[in-house]
Parts: C-alpha cells; structure tokens; sequence
C-alpha cells in the first residue's frame, strides 16, 4: 500500500483526540435494526478512514479514545431524553464500548502488525471488523440468544456496505493526492527543463567565445614579442602586453572551468529524449505563467500536429522561447495580443512558426535584428540592456544544431512572423541511432 498522506498534522494525541470527537458526532446519525437499542451508524463509515490515514498510530490506543468519548455521549443523550431505564442505557453504552474495543483489537491482530500492508487486505481487514464487532454487541444486547440467519446476513451487508463507502473515500482521496502531487512533480520538471535550457545555450556559446578569447592572448604575446624586438619599446610596453596575455589566460582557465562544470551537469549522453509535444508544453507553459504574472492581456495558441522525438531538446526550448518572448515584448501595452505558434510537416524539414499581432518592424530593424550585438530590449530608466541569447545567437543554434534556416516578415503596426525550418534529420538523429 502507498504511504498514505495525513488529513491533521498535528500530534499523536491531538490527532486521537479530533478521531474520538468526530466519530463520537458521527455516531449520531443512525437507525434502529433488529432489537431496541442496536443502531447502524454512520461512524464505522468514518473510523476505516481514520485508521488508513493514520497508520502510525496504535488502533487499540485510538479505539480507547472512541469507545470513551461516543458510547458516554451517547449515553448522556439517553439519560437526558429517559430514553430506557438506567439498567438499560448502562447496557447500550457498555454494548458499543465493546464494539469498538472488539473493533480495534482486530485491526490490530490482522492489520496494524502486519510489515506489508495493501490497500486490498485493508478492506478484507475493516470487513471483517464491521462483522464481529456488531455480532458482538448484538449478542451482548439480546444475552446471545435469539441469532437468526436474517442477522448474520443483516449485519455482514451492512459491514460490507459501510466497508466499501470508506474504502472507497479512502482511496480516492489518497489517488487525488498522489495527482496533484505528480502534477506538482511534472511541473517542477518542465522547469528544470526551462532552466536547463537556459544554462545549455549559455554554455554553447560560452564554448564558442573561448576561441576568442585564444585570439586575444594569441595576439597579447605577439604583441609582447613585437615589442620585444622593437628597440624603441620600453619595459613597461613590454610587461603591459606580458601581462595582458597572463591575465587573458587565466580568464580562459576560469571559462574552461565553468563550462566543464555546467558541461558535464548537462552533457548530452544524460539528457533524456523529449516528445516535441512536451517541448511545446514545457514553453508555452512557463511564457503563459510568466505573461499571467505581468497582468498582459495576450493568449498564445498552439497548432500543432508533428509527433517526432527530440534528443537535443535544451536547444528547441531557447529556439522557441525566445522567438515568443520576443512576440510577448512586441505586444506590450497592446490589448487583445495573440501569439500563434504552429509546427508543420515539410517532409524532410519541421517548420516552425511564430508570428503576433504586436507592433511590427520597419525594414531596417529587420535588416538588423540577427546581427550580434544589436538589440531593441533594454531599461529606459537606467540604460541596461536586457541580455537573453538574442536573436543573433537564435540563428547561430538554428544554423549549426539543426542545419536550419530563420527568416523573419514585419509590418509595422500590423504584427510579426518568424519561420523556422530545422533539418528533421538533424533533430532526430541522436534518438534513431
């Protein structure tokens, strides 16, 4: 049986103490059946639930606590209401403390000291309490005399009927938990997936850099040994370049380290292959709660009907994201944005579609807009600009993962469309070979 997930947090006799007084109340509801003073309640319905939500606790210690607290309310009510002489009350309450003293010491031979538990031996278990529990306080109500076959059947329905109703609330509330915490699960995942995403494009361009980086020291020594053979350099000349080309080198170690940290974290042989369809869920769902936190009043719909594995998905997740994100940007301040996202089947390409009804582009912002280093996005009160991998860096995965192509169309005032189109080849190889 699943390890079940508690209904009160509290202590283990806080927890005794909420048992006895809500069993004692459900006990209330009732009817009268084959002799004065047996009654068929509603607590036995309640106590099962209980005990499967509360294994921890010792069920002959709980059935104390009810077998105190329900048949002494009960009696108080009789007493009060001269509802029988006392003689017989006294009897109606010991009957009831017997049954669920009776109650608990089966469940705790059959159940509670077993090692394995499982949902199906709980039920046979509260059954065959429900049963003997009630022919036990049946027979101390008539002296066990006057058993009948009608009463055997009587009470084993009612202790099937009752049985089958706990179980029943029982389990489906523990499966109901066990979604939403999977559900939970699943979408701290997709963020892993998201961060994931972020650090793998940053890395592949981190790599990238450190040829530049090669050539900037490559260039510091020769300018050291340039100056080394120029007479009229001075010492000076000379340690500045020296140590330009130390200082670059150590730069290029700290790099290095970095990228093999985050490299081996998120190297390709442990990365998981992905449904296209998950991707898409993955992005569209973080930009949806990202747009929901901002108050912007812009829907993103998703067409798409591809059904492919993606092995190098970290790098779909940046493609995408950051064309909707820049969609998301065009429709600021806009009312009724929409951002329309469709992946279609071109055979031997996936083409990829991304277009908005935001603000548009002039020519020659499009002109510019994959040129590294060129951005529209920064803080008008301070000046910063805002750095994701850019547009730039978009073309360069698309081109050198995916052996793809991106092109963009504008208007301004009339909306944008972007269209990807990567090599299927290249996405699936990884997962076909």
């Amino acid at each position: 049986m699943f390890k079940q997930a508690r209904f009160i947090t509290h202590g283990r006799w806080q927890r005794i103490l909420v048992a006895a007084i809500c069993i004692a109340l459900a006990s209330q509801v009732n009817f009268q059946t084959y002799t004065p003073g047996f009654i068929l309640a509603f607590s036995p319905l309640i106590m099962p639930i209980f005990l499967y939500y509360n294994g921890d606790l010792n069920p002959i210690e709980l059935m104390l606590a009810i077998a105190f607290a329900s048949p002494i309310f009960r009696g108080i009510q009789l007493f009060i209401t001269h509802d029988g002489s006392r003689y017989q009350i006294t009897m109606l309450i010991l009957a009831e403390i017997a049954f669920y003293l009776c109650y608990g010491a089966i469940y705790y031979l059959l159940y509670w000291r077993r090692g394995q538990r499982t949902n199906s031996s709980f039920f046979l278990t509260i059954v065959v309490c429900d049963y003997l529990s009630n022919l036990l306080e049946v027979g101390l109500l008539t002296g066990f005399n006057h058993y009948s076959y009608q009463i055997f059947q009587l009470l084993f329905v009612a202790a099937l009927v009752r049985s089958v109703l706990a179980c029943l609330l029982a389990f489906l509330y523990h499966y109901f938990t066990l979604l939403m915490r999977q559900e939970s699960h699943e979408q701290r995942y997709y963020n892993f997936i998201w961060i994931a995403a972020s650090v793998k494009s940053e890395v592949y361009f981190m790599q990238k850099n450190i040829s530049e980086i090669e050539n900037v020291m490559k260039n510091a020594y020769l300018l050291n040994q340039h100056l080394q053979d120029n007479q009229s350099s001075t010492d000076d000349d000379r340690s500045t370049a020296l140590n330009i080309a130390r200082d670059v080198h150590e730069i290029k170690k700290d790099y290095q380290n970095v990228i093999r940290g985050l490299g081996d974290y998120f190297s390709d042989d442990s990365d998981a292959n992905m449904q296209l369809a998950d991707i898409l869920k993955v992005v569209t769902g973080y930009i949806r709660e990202t747009i929901k936190n901002k108050h912007q009043d812009i829907v993103i719909e998703v067409h798409n009907q591809v059904d492919i594995v993606i092995p190098n998905h970290y790098y779909l997740v940046s493609i995408i994201s950051n064309l909707i994100f820049n969609s998301v940007d065009a429709l600021k301040d806009r009312p009724n944005g929409k951002i329309s996202l469709t992946i279609a089947d071109g055979t031997k390409n996936l083409i990829v579609s991304v277009s908005d009804n935001g603000t548009g582009m002039d020519a020659d912002t499009q002109a510019m807009i994959f040129q590294p280093g060129f951005t529209t996005k920064f803080n008008e009160n301070t000046g910063d600009v805002y750095r994701g991998i850019g547009l730039s860096h978009v073309k360069i995965i698309v081109a050198e993962q995916f052996g793809g192509t991106i092109s963009v169309q504008s208007l301004p005032g009339k909306g944008t469309n972007f269209q990807v189109t990567l090599d299927k080849q290249r996405l699936t190889q990884e997962a076909n070979a």
